[in-house]
């Protein structure tokens, strides 16, 4: 399973990342920031709550397809960067904010290190170990997802205070193609290259998301 960009179908059928990144911004510690760094910003479901929400005077926000800037271009004191996160530099921030990206990261341990390096406060969300469980029982595919105590062992080395809590949501769908439609237009991809009698025998109709929130704070 991996993200395929299907940004001009994901605004409208994201409506589990709509939740998350409402939910995610209440989240953040309430104070004036002078520069927060958004990582994977993707249509701007996330940078658009951070500007409505949130007191700063830069945001800068990174994804690492380059289409990405069209989404946000026109929200003020927006600044886009290009570029896997995994690859390219952070500089020096006051917060540092990411909702549903991080369970698509490769070295997850590395990246935490580069982030810690780099500020002071890191505020995300992330899909976690049990995502999507209709969809791995049936077709056998998934990510390689992480359980909370996991993440919290990869995030402990780098920052003191960790506040960090589970939440699950249900999406009902009225036939079972709709369901792996919507994963489709979100981005998931993967169960296109299995067999069609895979696809023709899948009967779920609902989608089972498990979230994981952290707030970490050196």
């Amino acid at each position: 399973m991996n993200f395929d960009k299907k940004f001009d179908r994901y605004e409208e059928n994201a409506h589990i990342q709509k939740v998350v990144a409402k939910e995610l911004i209440n989240l953040v510690p309430k104070k004036k920031y002078n520069t927060i760094f958004e990582i994977g910003a993707g249509t701007g479901v996330l940078t658009k709550n951070i500007v409505k929400n949130i007191e700063y005077k830069n945001l800068i926000v990174n994804d690492k397809y380059f289409e990405s800037e069209e989404y946000i271009k026109d929200l003020p004191s927006v600044e886009f960067i290009g570029g896997n996160i995994e690859k390219i530099e952070i500089k020096e921030m006051d917060l540092i904010i990411s909702s549903s990206v991080f369970q698509w990261i490769e070295d997850k341990d590395k990246l935490f290190e580069k982030i810690s390096s780099a500020t002071d406060t890191l505020v995300f969300s992330i899909y976690i170990k049990g995502n999507l469980g209709e969809i791995s029982d049936h077709f056998g595919i998934s990510l390689k997802y992480l359980d909370m105590k996991e993440l919290k062992t990869l995030l402990t080395p780098y920052f003191k205070n960790i506040m960090e809590y589970e939440k699950e949501f249900k999406l009902a769908f009225d036939t079972p193609m709709e369901g792996l439609k919507h994963l489709k237009n979100t981005g998931v991809t993967g169960i296109g290259y299995t067999n069609t009698q895979m696809i023709r025998s899948y009967l779920s109709k609902q989608l089972t998301y498990r979230v994981g929130y952290f707030v970490c704070e050196k």
